[in-house]
């Protein structure tokens, strides 16, 4: 295993998170009271640097994900099993949550901490 890689990954999953609440924000922002429950794209976040993959969730959805600083959004089949573990999946995303040091990367770069 890798160590430099490992972090490096979890920075860059960590920055792909804090666009994607930049993405919700200006969603929410942007939504009438109807539109609130409306689905909207986020980047994956599986911390390839190369990754340009968009997902599609509802609020709920990603709100279920950002309960727990330590878990992430990723495109199936873009799951880093090294760091993380997979703890739902379904057609549109798998949901990870991180492991060991990279999980205390993912709770100190948390944007809702």
């Amino acid at each position: 295993m890798d160590a430099a890689r490992d972090e490096r990954r979890a920075r860059n999953e960590a920055l792909f998170r804090e666009v994607n609440e930049r993405i919700e924000d200006v969603s929410s922002d942007l939504a009438d009271e109807s539109e609130q429950e409306a689905s909207f794209e986020v980047v994956c976040e599986c911390g390839r640097a190369d990754c340009t993959e968009l997902i599609e969730v509802t609020r709920a959805e990603y709100e279920s994900v950002r309960s727990d600083p330590r878990r992430f959004i990723v495109v199936p089949g873009h799951e880093h099993t090294d760091t993380a573990r997979v703890v739902e999946r379904n057609s549109a995303f798998s949901v990870i949550e991180k492991l060991e040091r990279a999980a205390e990367i993912a709770v100190e770069q948390d944007p809702r901490s």
